[in-house]
């Protein structure tokens, strides 16, 4: 970064500076005064501080529109763009720019995740009734809480369980928590979870139904850097990850060639 030794709010504006010559290529004082409410003199301040790290000739000021304008050699002194800016800047507009599909955000109770939470910091085994799909009617378990994991949906309980001896992911809101809960015990004799700690390399390319021009496009919207596309994921979460790509869709744009499953060394171990 090129501000970190400034102040957090001047920072703050000249990283909103940095966005807009991105974006809109100009950028003004008036720009610094709308959107954070500081006087004439400190916009004037900031631009100066701003010009002072920028590339030079990278931008230049038009008297005739009266805003400083970013050149083709302009480069970013914040990193990497992101969608998630344009998103920022589209949602300052006072009209319709950009919507949103409906949150169909799954439930997540706190009466359940709470008592999870507690399971696992205190390393326990709790009793809970819990309906799974595969199941026509619910079922009383044991389970020891290990790690959690979220697939950008909703999030995954991963717990050792006692009646099938296998770690298994668990949604919370298919917990009972009227039901759940009464019972703990040490959750001493629970094994390692050998697939947390072992890596999934998925090796990726466009699928082979697509025609040509489809791959090519394929390739531009996932960031292809070589004919393969390389995606790392723990083993335990193998399903997830291809579910989230749609590999298992109808008419994926994606397909498998290989996935190697290469266990963490020790230091990967203690810092995952």
């Amino acid at each position: 970064m090129a501000f970190e030794d400034l102040k957090h709010a001047q920072r703050e504006r000249l990283e909103y500076l940095d966005k807009l010559f991105f974006w809109d290529g100009a950028a003004t004082r008036a720009s610094l005064i709308k959107r954070f409410g500081i006087s004439n003199a400190q916009a004037a301040l900031d631009f100066r501080t701003y010009l002072a790290k920028a590339r030079k000739d990278a931008l230049q000021y038009d008297a005739s529109s009266r805003q400083y304008l970013a050149h083709d050699s302009f480069e970013r002194l914040t990193g990497k763009a992101s969608s998630m800016e344009l998103e920022q800047l589209l949602s300052g507009y006072a009209s319709s720019a950009l919507d949103r599909l409906p949150d169909l955000q799954r439930t997540q109770d706190m009466r359940v995740l709470r008592p999870l939470y507690r399971a696992f910091r205190a390393k326990e085994a709790t009793k809970i009734v819990y309906q799974s799909m595969r199941d026509p009617e619910p079922m009383t378990r044991w389970i020891a809480p290990v790690r959690f994991a979220s697939d950008g949906v909703r999030m995954h309980v991963r717990a050792w369980c006692f009646e099938r001896e296998d770690f298994r992911d668990f949604h919370p809101a298919r917990i009972d928590p009227d039901c759940s809960f009464a019972a703990t015990k040490p959750a001493d004799t629970v094994p390692r979870d050998d697939d947390w700690f072992t890596w999934a390399i998925l090796k990726l390319k466009p699928h082979s139904r697509l025609t040509e021009a489809q791959q090519r496009v394929v390739r531009t919207e996932f960031g292809f850097t070589s004919d393969v596309l390389e995606a790392r994921t723990r083993k335990a979460l193998e399903f997830y990850t291809e579910r989230r790509w749609g590999l298992e869709q109808k008419e994926p744009r994606l397909e498998r060639v290989s996935i190697d499953y290469v266990p963490m060394s020790e230091e990967e171990i203690d810092a995952n």
